[in-house]
């Protein structure tokens, strides 16, 4: 064992000193390689346009590797750098492109890496009102030159009137038959007026469209009423049963004599009972209040119609009169006159 440990100095000893300095300095340039590759990055650069660059670098700097590569960004555009594990990392541009808004009577750029109307909007500083839109709409991606319009819209309220015809009724009475052609205006006829509300619809100063949202009666018409002759037509508008050739169906007497006409400021008649057309004074002794009467003329050219017994006067207590007819106005009383008629009693 020992002549074989004598072997091996011998023999170590006899390597030449070039040697061992050949082997010192090989594993110094290990020792610094390993230590530079420790240090060094591989970085793939690229950008939106298809340019591709592979830099090995000590750099981790976005922009000194930009600088490096000859891959530089521009005003607008976005870089993304993403470092992997290890040494490998990787830097890519997405290349900024014009696109335009036409807003307000303004011609604008906007520089996008990709986005939506919206993102053009605001790039530009352009907002829209409640009603305002966009074309395209909001949403709709973008590429490179594609244009936007933004439309301004606002709703204006209108105000018109509108007049509502009047029409003319008719009220017929069998009085006018000495004079059939005689009329009476009851009413005085007018236009009523409609308020009409209209909103308009404007699209960059232009109405594009208008419709009615409301309509409001301010004024109601009223109709002119006139009264005229018909053949027996009856003056009181009170009913009773039917009427067969000038006699009611039913009645429980019947008594003929002098029929007056008059008027009042209204109120009520003896009885209590109120005071209208359709009122008759009488005789309570004869005709009790509260019945109901059916008075035509004898030669059945006037018809009085149905009334009811509210009311006496001195003539009707004498006995110089039957039945004192009840009229709107002193101008019908005074073309009652005096007539004969027949006074049914109905009930």
């Amino acid at each position: 064992m020992t002549k074989f440990t004598e072997h091996l100095r011998r023999r170590w000893l006899a390597i030449p000193v070039r040697v061992w300095a050949l082997l010192g300095s090989l594993c110094s340039l290990s020792i610094a390689l390993f230590v530079l590759s420790l240090s060094l990055n591989v970085v793939h650069v690229s950008d939106s346009d298809g340019n591709r660059r592979t830099l090995i670098t000590t750099h981790d700097d976005p922009d000194q590797i930009m600088e490096l590569s000859g891959i530089v960004a521009e005003a607008h555009d976005e870089v993304y750098y993403t470092a992997y594990a290890g040494n490998l990392a990787s830097l890519s541009i997405q290349r900024a492109y014009p696109v335009y808004v036409e807003a307000d009577g303004q011609n604008l750029t906007a520089q996008l890496c990709g986005g939506t109307v919206e993102d053009a909007l605001d790039a530009t500083g352009v907002s829209l009102g409640e009603h305002d839109y966009t074309e395209p709409s909001l949403h709709t991606q973008l590429e490179e030159g594609d244009t936007v319009t933004v439309h301004r819209v606002e709703y204006r309220d209108t105000v018109s009137y509108e007049s509502i015809p009047f029409e003319t009724e008719y009220v017929y009475t069998s009085l006018f038959y000495r004079n059939r052609s005689r009329t009476m205006t009851l009413q005085t006829g007018h236009e009523g007026t409609n308020e009409i509300t209209s909103r308009e619809r404007v699209v960059d100063g232009a109405v594009e469209s208008s419709q009615v949202v409301s309509v409001v009666q301010t004024v109601a018409p009223q109709n002119t009423v006139i009264k005229a002759y018909k053949a027996g037509a009856p003056v009181s508008s009170v009913s009773g049963p039917e009427v067969v050739n000038g006699v009611p169906s039913s009645y429980k007497a019947v008594y003929t004599g002098r029929a007056t006409g008059y008027s009042s400021s209204g109120g009520r008649g003896a009885s209590g009972l109120g005071l209208y057309c359709g009122t008759v004074a009488v005789n309570p002794a004869l005709i009790p209040y509260g019945t109901k009467l059916y008075i035509a003329s004898t030669d059945g050219r006037f018809v009085y119609g149905y009334a009811i017994a509210t009311d006496t006067g001195t003539s009707l207590l004498n006995g110089s009169c039957l039945v004192d007819l009840y009229y709107d106005t002193y101008t019908e009383a005074l073309m009652n006159g005096v007539q004969t008629v027949n006074v049914y009693v109905v009930g």
